[in-house]
């Protein structure tokens, strides 16, 4: 049996963010290895670094943040990829589910616009289509109503309605690591 590809190749992964007391180090060279069809958890106590490891791996730290090391998705490096080409892999071949939905979900969209609009561009999907695949994702999710919902907006939802949302965002895209 051959073995199974590495996806993802984490190597010693720094965090650094700029402060005005100075500069302050969240992530210490933290190693992850994924192979195709694998789970791995990361896991930690409350600021210990999870979030930030990441985001910096999807190089969405906040402005005043640094990554060092090497985030290595098939043998790419996402931290030294250009801007167009991170939006090829983000969201389509690597998706991440955010911790605090209200603040990820656009108040000034339909949760619909929200689930359409990325498998469109992702997937290049009409309208029609790309709207079938926003409801089976809600059913997936079990959104009830999913019809309605297309159309509600994020502070129309309860706080588990919007995580699964989320979830369902996440999902669109059968990306290859979520």
């Amino acid at each position: 049996m051959a073995a199974a590809e590495t996806i993802l190749d984490v190597k010693d992964l720094r965090v650094r963010f700029r402060t005005l007391d100075g500069a302050v180090e969240a992530v210490k060279g933290i190693n992850i290895n994924v192979k195709a069809g694998e789970t791995v958890a990361v896991v930690g106590e409350s600021g210990s670094g999870k979030s930030q490891t990441m985001m910096a791996a999807m190089s969405l730290l906040a402005s005043n943040g640094e990554a060092t090391g090497a985030v290595d998705y098939r043998g790419r490096n996402l931290l030294t990829m250009s801007k167009s080409e991170l939006n090829k892999v983000r969201g389509r071949k690597i998706s991440m589910i955010f911790q605090e939905p209200m603040t990820s979900l656009d108040p000034l969209y339909s949760i619909g616009n929200q689930l359409i609009e990325p498998i469109r561009r992702h997937r290049g999907l009409g309208v029609a289509e790309a709207r079938e695949e926003a409801l089976k994702l809600l059913r997936l999710v079990h959104i009830p109503d999913p019809e309605r919902r297309m159309k509600s907006y994020p502070h129309e939802m309860s706080g588990g309605q919007r995580q699964r949302v989320m979830i369902a965002m996440a999902l669109a895209n059968d990306p290859d690591i979520l």
